[in-house]
């Protein structure tokens, strides 16, 4: 939830800006305003996947930031996408990890080897 209200505020200051300055922005600010609402919806999902979902918004995040780069935004502005994606998926691994302290280590996903297994199939004696 605290993702998705800072990336809504962030997404109102360039939309504000874009209509004030520089108008190849809004794209960014729409984009950023629509993602930040997913966030907040997330908050109050009980979904299993809701961190891998999380992890998926933060690198949407990066890529948007690299396509505004690309179409000619203003520096600052994909500087402060950057930034922001950054915090994002900073405020992701924060409640992934036990090294930050707020997820104890009995919670931490552990992955098990035989989850990968590939079954191959039997392949029958010809006499």
């Amino acid at each position: 939830m605290d993702g998705g209200l800072a990336l809504f505020g962030f997404g109102l200051f360039l939309l504000s800006i874009a209509g004030l300055y520089v108008r190849s922005a809004f794209g960014l600010a729409w984009f950023l305003l629509a993602v930040s609402l997913v966030s907040m919806g997330m908050a109050f999902s009980e979904s299993k996947r809701l961190r891998e979902v999380s992890l998926a918004l933060g690198a949407v995040l990066l890529v948007a930031g690299v396509v505004s780069l690309i179409m000619g935004v203003m520096w600052w502005m994909v500087l402060g996408a950057f930034a922001f994606a950054a915090a994002y998926l900073l405020l992701w691994a924060e409640f992934r990890y036990a090294f930050f302290g707020n997820v104890p280590p009995e919670q931490v996903p552990q992955h098990s080897h035989r989850r990968w297994r590939i079954h191959w199939p039997r392949r029958a004696h010809r006499t």
